[in-house]
């Protein structure tokens, strides 16, 4: 019964001692596909690695967690991911001031004259409408007039706008409204807005006199401001407005990647498949046409697997034009949340003659840095490219002392020393291709092998114990 048991002691033990350093070099640098060696600045116990695309390239998960960091003695050193978009400054357009003409109505027979003794005239000739500002001769009594508003021309301004600002004085003391229409011809006009606007009875307001806008464009037509008639002559004065153009959309930073399409996957001019040896998330994939005069609808769709049927995710119209000598190309296509896929297929439509030449496809990802504390000694490496890597990144605060939004971006940056395994246009493969799994599928066999032999160990070693229990207490050895 003792010799059993230290048998079974025995082979338990074996079992651990084989499976131990298994277990320990799961997460070895040779582990990973591609390794790069890090230069980190002098004396920087925290550090940030923005990624670039010869990394990207290179991982195997969508969410980017088969990255690691290992210091001199092959440790991995704590790390955290920020996925977050660098902050892009964008300066905003200042406002555009325009002086306003007064509009001035005829107390007795109500024609509308602008103001300075300008009388305006609307007349229609064969080169078209033409508006005319008349001055009377000089000698020539002005009519009594009424101020009953204010005109601007707007017809030069080809920004879209988020609102228009009057420079103005009114009534103290009480709400006062300006109505505000447009028109391109000075006969028929569109409201564009309005606004009830308050001066306090020391003169200071409590709001601009503003009027919110959606992106209008006033180009091709003048401005009319209006107000209540029952105010004093000289109680409203419009000096002017102000245009507050929209902001730049300022859009964040990424990372291209062309793509170089395999041998072949062109075969069908009206599809194209083909797929990614790298599984980063595309934002966005940006397809060119060869030639001055192309346009072609497509449809792009993807799927994960090869064996799942094919999702479409979006059309697009692709085209490159040439107009007065201008080249105009379409956009990338936008791919939001549908972009972590492997597999890809272009369809043009089949009303068209489809791609005459393989289009140029260009991948762009999103950026994405490392931070990471440098413990252990140099050098460090980088490595990336693993399939089955865990999930072991902290939380980007708990790394950061004092953490506050934006905090990372301060840190100083390491950088890669060395040239890159990874090739800057990566070759994308066709979807019939399976890639080989390499030397880290391997060694993933080899420590199943050795789990599996060590439960086989222990279970004949269970079984032998439980036929010598089972023996008469004659018959059982010592």
């Amino acid at each position: 019964m003792k010799r059993l048991a230290l048998h079974l002691a025995l082979g338990v033990g074996l079992a651990l001692t084989a499976f131990q350093p298994a277990l320990a070099a799961a997460d070895a640098p040779d582990q990973y596909a591609a390794r790069w060696p890090l230069q980190l600045p002098a004396g920087a116990g925290l550090v940030r690695l923005p990624l670039p695309a010869e990394v990207l390239t290179q991982l195997q998960t969508a969410d980017l967690r088969d990255l690691r960091v290992f210091n001199g003695a092959g440790q991995p050193v704590p790390l955290a991911l920020d996925r977050s978009s660098p902050e892009t400054r964008v300066p905003a357009p200042p406002p555009i001031a325009l002086p306003a003409l007064p509009i001035l109505a005829d107390a007795q027979t109500g024609t509308a004259t602008a103001g300075n003794n300008l009388s305006l005239r609307i007349e229609d000739g064969p080169g078209g409408r033409v508006v005319r500002l008349d001055t009377p001769p000089a000698g020539a009594s002005a009519p009594a007039a009424t101020l009953v508003g204010a005109l601007i021309d707007t017809r030069e301004q080809e920004a879209a706008l988020q609102a228009i600002e009057l420079d103005a004085d009114w009534p103290a003391a009480r709400p006062f409204a300006f109505r505000l229409h447009t028109s391109s011809d000075l006969r028929h006009w569109q409201p564009l807005g309005d606004v009830t606007a308050y001066r306090g009875a020391d003169g200071t307001m409590t709001a601009p006199a503003r009027v919110e806008l959606h992106g209008d464009v006033l180009q091709g037509r003048y401005l009319r401001v209006t107000w209540d008639r029952a105010a004093a002559p000289d109680a409203v004065q419009l000096r002017g407005v102000r245009l507050l153009p929209v902001p730049p959309v300022a859009t964040p930073p990424r990372i291209a990647v062309p793509l170089a399409l395999p041998a072949g996957a062109a075969g069908d001019p009206h599809a194209i498949e083909w797929r990614l040896p790298f599984a980063t998330p595309v934002a966005a994939l940006d397809i060119r046409l060869d030639g001055s005069h192309a346009l072609v609808p497509v449809r792009l769709l993807a799927r994960q697997q090869r064996e799942q049927p094919w999702t479409p995710l979006a059309r697009h119209v692709v085209f490159h034009l040439t107009q007065d000598g201008q080249e105009q190309r379409s956009p990338p296509l936008e791919l939001g949340p549908h972009g972590a896929r492997r597999d890809w297929r272009l369809e043009a439509d089949a009303a068209t003659p489809g791609f005459t030449t393989p289009p140029q496809l260009t991948a762009w990802l999103a950026p994405a840095q490392l931070v990471f504390v440098a413990s252990g000694g140099p050098p460090f490496t980088l490595a990336a490219g693993r399939a089955d890597a865990a999930g072991t990144y902290l939380p980007l605060p708990s790394l950061i002392p004092g953490y506050e939004p934006g905090a990372q971006g301060r840190l100083p940056a390491a950088i890669l020393a060395g040239a890159a395994p990874a090739v800057a246009t990566p070759t994308a493969a066709p979807v019939a291709t399976i890639a080989p799994g390499g030397q880290r599928d391997l060694r993933q066999w080899a420590l199943w092998a050795v789990l599996v032999a060590g439960v086989l160990a222990l279970g004949g070693m269970a079984w032998a114990l439980m036929r010598q229990l089972g023996k008469p207490p004659g018959d059982r050895e010592d």
